[in-house]
């Protein structure tokens, strides 16, 4: 009969270590890419935000004019 010996201590921590920067590598990668798309929306935001709001400011630029017009009969 073949005896099956247990993994000694040091190789168990080495694999241990390994899968946990494994597991670091992997966070540190996701929370790139979480990051990457936080700047893509907030960029993407501002600009939505800089078309609307000039477009906004135009509106009531011209509406005050119509009013002044209207005032100076």
């Amino acid at each position: 009969m073949r005896r099956v010996l247990a993994p000694t201590d040091a190789a168990s921590n080495e694999r241990a270590d390994l899968w946990l920067a494994s597991v670091r590598r992997d966070q540190e990668r996701k929370r790139q890419e979480l990051n990457a798309l936080r700047v893509e929306y907030h960029a993407g935001q501002a600009k939505r935000l800089r078309l609307t709001m000039t477009d906004l400011i135009a509106h009531h630029e011209r509406a005050a004019e119509k009013l002044l017009e209207g005032m100076s009969v």
